[in-house]
């Protein structure tokens, strides 16, 4: 009887187990991050992930190391690898498993994520979202938004920054529209410190996250977003213009010069003979922030007006890593015109003079001041035609990099080097607010 009893013990013990299936990752705080636009591109899966088709609710584990590739035809996305093929209409979920020390998937773009994805169909592509905790998140974004060997305070206080502005955002992209994510590729130590460091802070006005809005250098002082943007300033108060005393940058101030040409190009005038007589600004900004701006051409007069980014793409950058556009909406102009060789004759002798415009000349009619150049003159070999000869360049300026709104990174490093703790930083630039949790 006791040999039996030792058999059957014998026989459960050695009997295998069943393990429950592993569970997608639930992220405490998730955000969504838009990371890729292509209709055809791979991902390579270091971690555990399943896929999950939205159209079938077909799950499939995927092993490690895998290579899927994702395809966008008119049926949908196909997802394949070895021995494996699907198609969804309305997309795929790439889920996280849970119990895996670290997940990464490398994307055809050159970039590493953590988290999971959403295969988004998107148009004739496929949209690569990105799903995934706030905090890992932001692992992604502080070191490519400023540089890690910066100050620790500074990078606090860009974490912060950073978290705020996501907690208000729904979709966020990896660009400079929102903030530049460049996900595992990016992370540094020293900035998933500060990110730890900071867990769950977030900069309040009245009890909730503000728009904490960021940007490169402000140039000294910092711009009431009213000035900037079509925005109502009375709906928010903490973006307002505050000084910024210890701001070091290569964009602190800067100049750019444009022919005639590349201006009346941008202002429309395709005609090569059109010519640029004069160029004015409209600085409606506290700071002298321009807003509009208006040339006086001899094919007709032309003002443009509008947001930061409107007055700054008129006046662009040869420059990627500058967006193409001017650095920033603060400056002033100075124009170069043609020389004239004109000259009159007074009762002093002749005097020579750089144009027409604004002269004061004797008509059959009396005196008048001449309104611009271009006048038709007799002479004793007859009438002459003098077109003016306008403007050849256009200098610009400036100061600052960016909308300028809110806080300097810049500004934010220099703050750090003077001592300032992240939260005072903060509250400088976003007036009236509080950080916590």
């Amino acid at each position: 009887m006791k040999k039996i009893v030792y058999l059957f013990l014998l026989f459960i013990s050695t009997f295998p187990s069943f393990a429950k299936a592993a569970e997608p990752v639930q992220y405490p705080n998730e955000v969504n991050v838009s990371v890729y636009l292509s209709d055809n591109f791979t991902i390579t899966l270091n971690g555990s992930y399943q896929l999950y088709n939205k159209d079938t609710g077909a799950q499939t584990i995927i092993p490690q190391g895998t290579v899927l590739t994702i395809k966008k035809d008119s049926t949908g996305i196909t997802v394949s690898y070895t021995g494996f093929s699907q198609n969804s209409a309305t997309g795929f979920d790439l889920q996280e498993l849970a119990g895996s020390s670290l997940s990464i998937a490398k994307v055809s773009n050159g970039l590493s994520y953590r988290g999971s994805f959403f295969l988004k169909p998107n148009g004739s592509k496929t949209e690569l979202i990105n799903i995934l905790d706030m905090e890992d998140y932001l692992k992604g974004v502080v070191p490519s938004e400023m540089p890690a060997s910066w100050p620790k305070e500074a990078l606090k206080a860009q974490a912060i920054a950073a978290r705020s502005y996501a907690a208000n955002t729904m979709m966020l992209t990896s660009t400079a529209a929102s903030q530049v994510y460049r996900g595992y590729t990016a992370e540094d130590p020293r900035t998933n410190e500060a990110i730890k460091e900071t867990e769950g802070l977030v900069v309040k006005y009245n009890g909730k996250p503000i728009q904490a809005f960021f940007h490169s250098t402000s140039g000294g002082r910092t711009a009431n977003v009213g000035d900037v943007w079509n925005s109502d300033q009375k709906y928010y108060p903490y973006l307002v213009s505050v000084e910024d005393p210890y701001e070091s940058s290569p964009y602190s101030n800067w100049s750019v010069t444009y022919s005639a040409a590349d201006i009346l190009k941008s202002f429309g005038f395709t005609n090569s003979s059109t010519v640029l007589n004069e160029i004015t600004l409209s600085k409606t900004g506290a700071n002298g922030e321009v807003r509009g701006v208006t040339v006086k051409t001899s094919s007709g007069d032309k003002t443009i007006t509008g947001n930061e980014s409107d007055i700054r793409k008129l006046f662009p950058l040869q420059s990627a890593s500058h967006y193409n556009m001017l650095y920033s909406n603060w400056f002033d102009i100075k124009v170069t015109k043609a020389q004239s060789n004109l000259s009159v004759q007074t009762a002093s002798g002749t005097v020579s003079i750089s144009q027409l415009k604004g002269q004061t000349v004797q008509t059959s009619d009396g005196q008048i001041v001449l309104p611009d150049s271009n006048v038709s003159i007799q002479t004793a070999s007859g009438t002459v035609t003098n077109e003016d000869t306008g403007i050849t360049s256009v200098t610009i300026s400036g100061k600052g990099w960016g909308h300028r709104i809110g806080m300097s990174q810049y500004g934010a490093k220099g703050f750090a080097e003077k001592g300032w703790k992240a939260e005072q930083i903060l509250t400088h630039y976003f007036k009236g607010t509080t950080v916590s949790k």
